[in-house]
């Protein structure tokens, strides 16, 4: 029996006190993104209005396991937002879809929530998408039919999981009228208090994709829900990204919506989602800081002259952001997979974005060295580890024997592994007077 087959449907039940402290840190962390939020230039603002809109709608489309190209939903993003920006080749409705969606839900935050609201955010999500489709499907208007949540295993076998309210159009308009009487009343209490804007939005996402009024999309409209409501606590939208934290936490999100299929107690839920909501203010905090860590870099380095594939590669390491390269480090071979430059070339450039000092290296061996940027800043949150003393002692030692074992079997012969070993050895040193020393006596 699901839950809204029962006679109390929908009146969700749950115990705020269990969040009451997790609600007093968002709060008082919200005023740390504000702050941190007017450390921020006009250019460096959009910029991070950008990046965190990007984030939120690759992770909202991978949570229902769908990849999009980074770069066109970022040329759409800026180009919604009325910012000077290209018009990329190439066919990316869902990129654009997701893109417009979001943006919209962000000028609506004033605006009650309705049928004509949803409906046109569910259009712009699916505007052009057709073609993905076996069959056709409604876009901007209700189902006008059951449905089920199915799930498939690996030998493609299906199993309905969950099957929603209202089998005609009309039932399903009924199921969301209730919903939107809820949401928009401003006078909703929880034991004596407003419902804050966290918990608004753990039920108003529960609600909605328990109602499930769409064919599809109901998961990314459900969760640009959730943050509509969130959005309500503040003067104007804040920069952070539900979507991020749930797509790392995918499987228990999951889990925990089925957990209240049956039910209207969804105590466990309200508290995963609030917790959920405070990592994603955290989250936001590292990306803001991220972009003032990047203004700050090209404000020192920007003067330095790179060619195309350096200023490729650089550019790349930013637009993906704190959790790619600048976290795990640029190898050789990523270098030359951005670019398409041969093996001596990417080293060459690598080495000299090191000279410049754009870059730093870390490790030693083909793959174990990785280089990272190197920010102008005395407090590094994205630094990397650097080696301990026994550990470069450990690593040029073992270099000198590859070298010394290549200088000694391939004498008289062309080796084009030496070179390598000869580059790593050199970046691993850093100009070493003595290192090159060694190194010089070896080669003699």
């Amino acid at each position: 029996m699901y839950h809204w087959e029962g006679k109390y449907w929908p009146l969700f039940k749950y115990d705020v006190s269990r969040v009451t402290a997790t609600l007093n840190e968002y709060s008082k962390k919200a005023y740390s993104v504000e702050g941190s939020m007017s450390q921020l230039s006009s250019t460096d603002h959009d910029d991070a209005y950008v990046y965190l809109l990007v984030e939120e709608a690759l992770s909202t489309s991978a949570i229902e396991g769908e990849k999009l190209n980074r770069e066109e939903v970022r040329s759409s993003v800026a180009r919604f937002l009325g910012l000077k920006e290209p018009e990329r080749g190439g066919y990316f409705p869902k990129e654009k879809g997701i893109a417009a969606m979001l943006i919209d839900v962000r000028k609506s935050v004033s605006i009650p929530m309705s049928k004509s609201l949803l409906c046109h955010w569910h259009g712009l999500l699916l505007h052009g998408s057709e073609d993905y489709y076996v069959h056709s499907i409604i876009k901007g208007d209700y189902r006008y039919s059951s449905i089920g949540v199915v799930r498939e295993d690996l030998y493609g076998e299906t199993e309905t999981i969950y099957k929603a309210p209202g089998e005609s159009r009309d039932k399903v308009e009924l199921e969301m009228n209730a919903f939107f009487q809820w949401y928009n009343d401003d006078t909703i209490t929880c034991e004596g208090s407003l419902l804050s804007g966290p918990v608004k939005a753990a039920i108003a996402h529960l609600w909605f994709v328990a109602i499930h009024p769409f064919q599809d999309g109901n998961g990314r409209v459900g969760r640009a829900i959730a943050e509509h409501a969130l959005f309500q606590d503040f003067a104007r939208p804040p920069l952070f990204s539900i979507s991020t934290v749930i797509n790392t936490n995918r499987m228990e999100y999951y889990q925990q919506l089925r957990k209240t299929n049956s039910t209207l107690v969804v105590d466990d839920w309200v508290v995963w989602f609030v917790e959920l909501v405070k990592k994603s203010q955290t989250k936001s905090l590292e990306s803001i800081e991220f972009v003032l860590k990047k203004s700050k870099f090209w404000a020192a380095y920007g003067e330095i002259k790179l060619n195309i594939r350096q200023e490729k590669v650089m550019n790349k390491i930013f637009s993906v952001g704190a959790d790619g390269f600048v976290r795990d480090g640029l190898t050789n071979e990523k270098y030359r997979a951005i670019t398409g430059a041969p093996p001596a070339t990417a080293t060459r450039d690598l080495k000299s974005l090191v000279s410049s000092g754009l870059l730093i290296p870390s490790g030693a061996g083909k793959r174990g060295l990785r280089y990272f940027v190197n920010f102008p800043q005395k407090r590094e949150l994205f630094e990397p580890k650097k080696a301990s003393p026994l550990f470069d002692e450990i690593a040029l030692a073992k270099l000198i024997k590859k070298i010394e074992r290549n200088v000694d079997y391939f004498r008289g012969e062309k080796n084009p592994g030496l070179s390598k070993l000869i580059d790593e050895y050199k970046a691993l040193t850093q100009g070493s007077d003595d290192a090159e020393a060694k190194l010089k006596s070896i080669l003699i």
